[in-house]
């Protein structure tokens, strides 16, 4: 079987996470030996957008390509990276979002002769952000895809940066059998729902985090607890230190058929 199989990581908050990505990574290539590397990026200078040192950073680990969501923009150091030569081919942002912000919604990516297709969206649904319809982009950009290709289809994998459940099952059963996967991000918890849907589409509803275990969804849980308790109102600070959770997915994939044949979560908590 013609296949690839692709290393999928949630959202990577801050030097934390970034450490953790450092520490796991080199035993998940050797124990899975993938084709591709893809990480969710949005969170990953001080939780905070990104910038040109920490996508250097993640560079040296040999990342293929990057994914975001609707905080990538937030460091202003970071919006030359979409034009950059060494980013802006393998950096994607929300297609639906911000259409006058930098970067791009889509890119091909391809290494020994294989190539498949990442797209980012973001929900709307309890998102602050406006922006279109995330199926009715997608409609657009496959058309866009298979115009260019002759309507010789590749695997298409989607990074859908959303806060609702619900929101991103019906997408995934709305694109099911057009694209091979749909991997939820942006809440920072793992779900238990790693699945492959009646027409060959892999599905989760969020990957989960690269940062700190002992945290609120991967920032220091003092400052967020007392934000519930109506004391402290201020932005949140990634956990600076302990434990680190790695989350990730394997997604093998049909590169004929374009259907997955398989979508395992993994989890591993580290010392730090």
């Amino acid at each position: 079987m013609n296949q690839a199989k692709i290393l999928f990581f949630g959202d990577v908050i801050g030097a934390i996470g970034r450490k953790g990505l450092t520490l796991a990574l080199p035993g998940l290539r050797n124990e899975f030996k993938p084709d591709f590397v893809v990480a969710n990026v949005e969170n990953l200078s001080h939780g905070r957008g990104i910038s040109p040192k920490t996508l250097e950073e993640l560079d040296k680990l040999g990342i293929d390509a990057y994914t975001s969501g609707n905080h990538v923009w937030e460091n202003q150091t970071g919006l030359a990276c979409f034009a950059d030569p060494r980013w802006k081919d393998r950096l994607v942002r929300p297609a639906n979002i911000f259409p006058n912000y930098p970067g791009k919604g889509y890119t091909e990516i391809s290494k020994d002769g294989k190539t498949v297709l990442l797209v980012n969206l973001s929900g709307l649904l309890f998102m602050k952000e406006e922006g279109e319809s995330p199926m009715q982009v997608f409609d657009r950009i496959e058309k866009t895809i298979l115009e260019k290709s002759n309507h010789s289809p590749i695997p298409i994998i989607v990074d859908l940066h959303a806060e609702a459940s619900s929101e991103k099952e019906a997408f995934s059963h709305y694109v099911d059998g057009r694209v091979s996967a749909v991997l939820g991000t942006h809440t920072h918890v793992p779900t238990a729902d790693a699945k492959i849907l009646e027409q060959g589409t892999a599905y989760i509803t969020d990957v989960g985090r690269v940062g700190g275990y002992d945290s609120v969804v991967g920032f220091e849980k003092n400052a967020a607890v007392k934000r519930f308790l109506g004391q402290e109102e201020k932005a949140y600070d990634p956990t600076p230190k302990g434990r680190i959770e790695v989350n990730t997915v394997l997604l093998t994939l049909d590169l004929d058929s374009r259907r997955a044949r398989g979508l395992d979560l993994i989890r591993k908590i580290l010392d730090n």
